[in-house]
């Protein structure tokens, strides 16, 4: 299922990394963005950890910020899709207002079709207080504009996945 989400992902435009420590991550990290101003407001202490050297910007300035960094709550092989948790708008924010989006993927959460994610999709939607859901496939693209396919127009140009592979202990410290 692994291989299969990489080629469905790589498919729509995502750049799709493979990992397995959350140090190797985030030298890809330091890597792709470099020293810079990030959005990531929700991000797992072990992942802040591993990251020191990037500037954490202020919800206010995430339209500035070079890049968001977020966690999945699970992908979707079939499609190349992560399914985000964006209920706090500070999180909406910053995977939407940057150029480059960033995305940490545990590969034991991959299934094969969005139906394999009725459970966790009607846990999260029934709740008292219903949680906000997000699909993402790709980079954003549209083509409203006489019919010319335009990258980054809604949002970030590039979505990077950062599967990690192996040890998931990383998304409950």
């Amino acid at each position: 299922m692994v291989e299969q989400f990489q080629i469905a992902a790589e498919a729509v435009g995502a750049i799709v990394k493979r990992f397995t420590t959350l140090t190797d991550a985030a030298g890809y990290v330091t890597s792709a963005v470099g020293v810079t101003t990030v959005a990531a407001p929700n991000l797992p202490p072990a992942v802040r950890r591993v990251l020191p050297n990037l500037t954490l910007a202020a919800p206010a300035d995430f339209a500035a910020a070079d890049a968001g960094i977020s966690v999945a709550r699970a992908g979707i092989a079939a499609t190349g899709s992560l399914l985000l948790e964006l209920s706090d708008p500070t999180d909406r924010s910053a995977t939407a207002l940057p150029p480059v989006h960033l995305v940490f993927l545990d590969a034991t959460t991959i299934v094969p079709t969005l139906a394999n994610l009725a459970g966790l999709l009607e846990e999260n939607l029934y709740r008292p207080s219903p949680v906000y859901l997000s699909l993402t496939t790709g980079p954003s693209r549209t083509a409203d504009i006489e019919r010319v396919l335009t990258i980054g127009v809604h949002g970030p140009k590039e979505l990077h996945i950062l599967m990690m592979e192996g040890d998931a202990s990383w998304t409950r410290d």
